[in-house]
């Protein structure tokens, strides 16, 4: 009886904390994604398992804390797995800039920070999903003003990762600057960033992805991959990207170099680059702020996109012999609404070390709210 009575004034309190407003300025949203796939082989695929793929399923929360603080919590948890992403503050300065606070992406690659949501293909590019850092704890700055913009920030280890670690965390430093001037009745996009990380006690780096698609088993098919390199010492990854974005079109192109510093033995460099263009019929892609947005459709019948893209990537280098990929990806996109739309890509792949050539279409059903 003692246990009910406790339990019931303990909701009572819980209703009250929440219901009563801390701040006139707080503004509370959920947010929420999930992308649902599918694999299918055409040729040469014995090596991929046909069949189903909840690739994201992240629910988080949106928050206003004051007018000038706010924030975001997000997990995700597909497939059983919960995996931490965005869980930051952010502080906004009268002169534009914004301070962050928390995990978030490091400014590396501009595939990369485009949202999956968003992003023109089923998955990013090989290039993207290897030298890139993604989401690490740290502080960063970011100012855009007119044409101009950049973002800098210091960064530790990414949440989940503590077991992991040896020692003291492996520390870094990212620097991103952008130029966008608007040009023939389009914007034009350029930046570039460089990521300086000093693993400190963790001395070993492994390099690999998946072909640019993921089969039912989740992505268990690596084609290039280093295996592990030890007695590492730092890292030094640059980048430099280019865009256009005029109405329906748009054109992005991308190359990212890693620099493996190592104690002992050779030093190796592995690099990438990718090169894609779509076009919307019925609606066009948006752009801000050094970012590539989603394709937002112009009446209410929704839009159509076709893209294609190639990208390279070289793991060879050194004396160490990850492989070398080529794969054109085709595109079709169908937006029934901001929030929803599916997508179909045939994936053409083509590795240095395999006889054969690969051929995976791939298609998702996706909607976020």
């Amino acid at each position: 009886m003692k246990n009910i009575i406790s339990r019931m004034v303990l909701c009572a309190l819980l209703s009250v904390i929440l219901l009563v407003p801390v701040s006139d300025a707080q503004d509370f949203s959920i947010r929420g994604r999930l992308h649902m796939d599918a694999l299918m082989g055409i040729n040469d695929a014995d090596d991929f398992s046909n069949g189903f793929n909840n690739r994201r399923a992240r629910i988080g929360v949106n928050g206003k804390l004051t007018d000038k603080w706010d924030g975001r919590i997000e997990v995700d948890f597909a497939d059983n797995t919960l995996d931490a992403k965005d869980f930051r503050l952010r502080r906004s300065f009268e002169n534009g800039g914004r301070l962050w606070l928390g995990q978030y992406k490091v400014p590396q690659g501009l595939n990369e920070l485009t949202s999956s949501n968003e992003i023109t293909f089923i998955e990013r590019s090989s290039v993207n999903n290897i030298i890139p850092p993604s989401r690490r704890m740290g502080v960063a700055y970011e100012l855009f003003s007119g044409h101009f913009g950049f973002k800098t920030m210091f960064f530790g280890r990414e949440l989940g990762q503590r077991i992991e670690i040896v020692g003291d965390m492996p520390i870094g430093g990212a620097f991103r600057g952008v130029f966008a001037p608007e040009m023939a009745g389009g914007i034009l996009h350029l930046g570039a960033s460089v990521v300086y990380e000093d693993l400190m006690d963790n001395s070993t780096v492994r390099l690999s992805d998946r072909p640019e698609a993921r089969d039912s088993k989740g992505g268990s098919v690596r084609l290039i991959d280093t295996g592990t390199i030890s007695d590492v010492e730092s890292t030094l990854k640059a980048g430099g990207e280019l865009a256009f974005i005029r109405g329906p079109f748009s054109i992005e192109a991308e190359y990212l170099l890693v620099s493996v510093n190592r104690e002992q033995g050779d030093n190796p460099s592995f690099y990438g680059a990718h090169v894609q263009a779509s076009y919307v019929i019925g609606g066009s892609r948006r752009y801000s702020k050094g970012d590539m947005g989603g394709v937002r459709p112009s009446g209410d019948n929704g839009s159509w996109e076709l893209a294609a893209r190639f990208s390279h990537m070289n793991l060879n280098g050194s004396g160490f012999n990850g492989g070398e990929q080529n794969n054109i990806t085709l595109g079709v996109n169908r937006y029934v609404a901001r929030n929803l739309r599916f997508m179909g890509n045939i994936v053409i792949i083509n590795v240095d070390e395999i006889d054969e050539t690969p051929v995976v279409a791939n298609f998702r059903a996706q909607y976020h709210f």
